[in-house]
C-alpha cells in the first residue's frame, strides 16, 4: 500500500515525462485501415481509455487486443501500437512478431526489455517510460503517449492541453482528501463486490478501476455498461444485493441519461444507493482527473479493508457534507 500510494502520487509526472519526450512518429490517418492498441492487463487499459474517448472523433476504428494474435484484417495498412511496461510480456512479444511479419506500421511504448530492443532493431517508433514502478502503477506514460499519437493524426495540438492537466494533477493531498469522500459512502461494506455502472465513453476508466479493486483490494468488481446492461443486468437488480455501486456517466446522451436515473430509481427503492461520480463534461481533463480519483479511491478502499492507510497516518473515513 505505501508503495503503491508513492507511485500513484507520481501520475503527474509521468505525463510530464511522456510529454518531453514525444515525438512526431509521421503516420497519417489517410493511408490507414485501422489503429491497433496491444496490451494485457494494467499494459492494456490505457488503449481501452483512448479507445473511448475517440469514438466519435476519429474516422478510423481503434480496436484494442490483449493476446497472442491480430485479427486477419490487420496488414500493412494497419498502425499497431504495442505497449508493455517491462517490455517481456509474451502476448506482446508475440503480436509484435505477426505485425512485423505482415510489414504492420508499429509503434512500441515499453520502459524496455526485448520489447525495446527489438524496436531500436528494426528503427520502429519508439517512445521510453521509466522503470521502478509496477505494471499497474504506470498509466501515466501509455495515456499521455497514445493520446498524442492520435492527436497527430488528427493534426490537433494539444501538448499545452496536457501540460496543464498535469499540472492540476500534482496535489495529491487534495486527491486524497477527495478520495477519502467518496470511500466514507461505502461505511463497513469495502468488502462488498463494487459494480461500476457507466457507459461507453467510461467504459475503459470504469474497467481500470474494477482492475485496481481487484488488485488492492481483492475483492470482486465489475461493470454494467448501459443502454445494454439496462436490459439484462437490471434484472438483477429487483432484489437488495451486497454490492456497491457507483455511476460514471458522461452525459453526452439523453437517452442515457434516462436509463441511468431508471437504474438508480430501482437501486433506491432497493435500499441501495449509488455513488454518482462527478463528471462537468467529457473533456480530455475529466478523463484524466477520474482515472485518477478512482485509483486513489482504489488505494483508501484497501487501506481501509487492510488496516492500512494510503496516504500515512491511521485510516480514516472523511464524509462529505
Amino acid at each position: 500500500m505505501k508503495q503503491s500510494s508513492t507511485e500513484l502520487k507520481k501520475f503527474s509526472s509521468q505525463i510530464g515525462f511522456a510529454l518531453d519526450k514525444y515525438t512526431p512518429h509521421g503516420f497519417t490517418k489517410d493511408t490507414l485501415n485501422a489503429v491497433v492498441i496491444c496490451g494485457i492487463g494494467g499494459s492494456g487499459i490505457a488503449g481501452r481509455i483512448v479507445k473511448d474517448y475517440f469514438q466519435d472523433k476519429f474516422d478510423l476504428p481503434i480496436n484494442t487486443y490483449s493476446g497472442y494474435l491480430l485479427p486477419r484484417y490487420v496488414d500493412e495498412k494497419t498502425l499497431v501500437i504495442i505497449w508493455s511496461y517491462t517490455g517481456d510480456h509474451e502476448e506482446a512479444l508475440a503480436v509484435y512478431d505477426i505485425a512485423k511479419e505482415r510489414n504492420c506500421k508499429r509503434i512500441v511504448i515499453s520502459s524496455g526489455g526485448p520489447l525495446s530492443e527489438l524496436a531500436r532493431e528494426h528503427e520502429v517508433v519508439y517512445y521510453p517510460a521509466e522503470a521502478g514502478f509496477a505494471s499497474g502503477m504506470a498509466l501515466g506514460y501509455p495515456l499521455t503517449y497514445l493520446f498524442q499519437v492520435i492527436f497527430e493524426m488528427l493534426g490537433v495540438y494539444k501538448k499545452p492541453d496536457l501540460v496543464k492537466i498535469a499540472a492540476n494533477l500534482e496535489n495529491s493531498d487534495d486527491y486524497l482528501q477527495r478520495s477519502a469522500n467518496i470511500v466514507s459512502y461505502f461505511g463497513e461494506n469495502l468488502r462488498q463486490k463494487f459494480i461500476v455502472v457507466c457507459d461507453s465513453f467510461f467504459e475503459g476508466v470504469a474497467t481500470r478501476f474494477c482492475q485496481q479493486i481487484n488488485q488492492a483490494v481483492g475483492t470482486e468488481a465489475f461493470i454494467n455498461m448501459l443502454p445494454e446492461g439496462g436490459y439484462h443486468v437490471l434484472e438483477t437488480y429487483r432484489t437488495k444485493l451486497n454490492s456497491n455501486f457507483i455511476f460514471l456517466n458522461s452525459r453526452l446522451s439523453p437517452q442515457i441519461n434516462t436509463r441511468f436515473a431508471q437504474v438508480k430509481d430501482l437501486l433506491e427503492k432497493h435500499d441501495m444507493v449509488p455513488v454518482e461520480m462527478l463528471v462537468p463534461d467529457a473533456s480530455l481533463n475529466t478523463v484524466f482527473h477520474l482515472t485518477h480519483l478512482l485509483d486513489w479511491v482504489a488505494l483508501q478502499v484497501a487501506g481501509l479493508a487492510t488496516g492500512e492507510p494510503a496516504g500515512g497516518g491511521q485510516p480514516t473515513l472523511v464524509r462529505t457534507q
